[in-house]
């Protein structure tokens, strides 16, 4: 049978995107990049736009995934994003555009973690990309908790904020953190136990139950796979 396309209400579609904060905007935004093809990229962005990347892989230049989180990190902690929240017209506040622009960052960082952990698991545990997938996911948890912790260095909200407010998708990331850890960490089970309840109980313990089966899951799959390579 044929399948028809359900048509997209153009009109209808402007009128969403008209109606959108400007950080929800730039997440559409950064989002948008990674799926349209380099030759749209200029139209999308109005900018013209050149393909760097063949020279600066020539030169060695490209910044590995655990390098980009690195930077981030970094530059967060030096409260780069850090900005003032303004007070509108109406006298309501409004998100400052830095903290837009480190929930964008951040949502990057995280999609290209998950993405990573999603690469072929044999590769991953015999040429210890995982490690590094794992520890670039841990640079991005310690900046939700320095923002947990209340301290002002890293981002302004509007209100009281908190790591909640930057928007991570647990249901998709926990898993594909549990995955990396089980695969490259060294301790006992017990320890990896008590790292995967530390994570759930500072960012998803509304639903342990889930993310408690989804590290059985990573460490059954990793120990198949050291048994297979045995």
């Amino acid at each position: 049978m044929e399948m028809t396309q359900h048509q997209i209400d153009s009109n209808a579609l402007r009128a969403e995107l008209r109606a959108l904060p400007r950080g929800t905007l730039l997440l559409i935004a950064e989002r948008a990049i990674q799926l349209v093809s380099l030759d749209h990229i200029g139209t999308l962005l109005n900018v013209d736009f050149i393909d760097t990347r063949s020279d600066a892989s020539a030169t060695g230049v490209v910044q590995s995934l655990l390098d980009e989180a690195r930077s981030f990190n970094e530059a967060a902690m030096a409260g780069e994003f850090y900005e003032h929240v303004e007070t509108n017209g109406r006298g309501r506040c409004e998100q400052s555009r830095g903290t837009d622009a480190f929930v964008a960052e951040f949502d990057r960082l995280m999609r290209m973690c998950v993405r990573a952990s999603e690469v072929d698991i044999t590769q991953r545990v015999t040429d210890g990309f995982g490690s590094d997938v794992r520890d670039a996911f841990e640079l991005l948890f310690a900046l939700l908790r320095e923002i947990d912790r209340g301290n002002d260095n890293v981002l302004a909200f509007a209100d009281d904020g908190s790591s909640a407010d930057v928007g991570v998708n647990w249901r998709v990331v926990l898993p594909a953190y549990f995955k990396c850890l089980a695969e490259t960490e060294p301790a006992s089970p017990e320890e990896f136990a008590r790292a995967v309840d530390l994570v759930i109980t500072e960012f998803a313990g509304h639903d342990r139950v889930r993310y408690k089966d989804a590290a059985h899951k990573a460490t059954t799959d990793a120990q198949t796979i050291v048994r297979r390579s045995k």
